[in-house]
């Protein structure tokens, strides 16, 4: 019996050379079958960050439980910039929440921001936002501790963030605290 060469194979890959996108094409968007995308645009939005006076009392001195650990200037700032987003998202998809204040009152409103570092005990931030301009907001940290069960004022709310990037948004009343909203991507 004779054997046979192997018969050559078509190398493809030169081929196939580059995929072509048509910019003119209309495709599907959330709001329609046929759209065509014009252009993408990206907002800029400061937040100048401060810290109260108190804050920092308790981080360096305490109070009469004695000094707080866990609340080092680098971790809670990290804490206040990472809730950026996703205030900013529950603002937008729920109608009644909103963390900006946009005038001076005797009673500003204040949220909770709170996650858990390092499998510990959480980190609570109290913070108060303000509007300054259509891209400028300034946020305020008052206090911070890390505590279980941290209280909350009725009607205040707190935003839970979680390890992998989602959170919770709750809502303290009449003693109970309420789900409003899940973000999970």
């Amino acid at each position: 019996m004779q054997s046979k060469n192997k018969r050559k194979r078509i190398d493809y890959s030169a081929k196939v050379g580059e995929v072509v996108v048509d910019v003119e094409a209309f495709v599907k968007n959330k709001s329609s079958e046929n759209a065509k995308k014009i252009s993408t645009t990206a907002e800029h939005i400061e937040i100048d960050i401060y810290f109260d006076k108190h804050y920092f009392d308790r981080q360096q001195h305490g109070d009469q439980e004695g000094r707080r650990d866990g609340i080092e200037s680098d971790t809670v700032k990290s804490l206040l910039v990472e809730a950026g987003r996703h205030l900013f998202y529950y603002s937008i998809k729920n109608k009644t929440f909103s963390f900006v204040n946009f005038e001076v009152v005797p009673r500003p409103e204040r949220i909770v921001l709170t996650k858990e570092v390092d499998g510990e005990l959480p980190l609570n931030v109290v913070a108060e936002y303000h509007y300054l301009g259509l891209n400028k907001f300034e946020v305020t940290l008052k206090t911070a501790m890390k505590i279980g069960g941290f209280k909350l004022s009725d009607g205040q709310y707190q935003l839970i963030l979680h390890p992998d990037e989602t959170s919770t948004l709750m809502r303290l009343e009449k003693a109970k605290l309420l789900l409003v909203s899940e973000c999970t991507h």
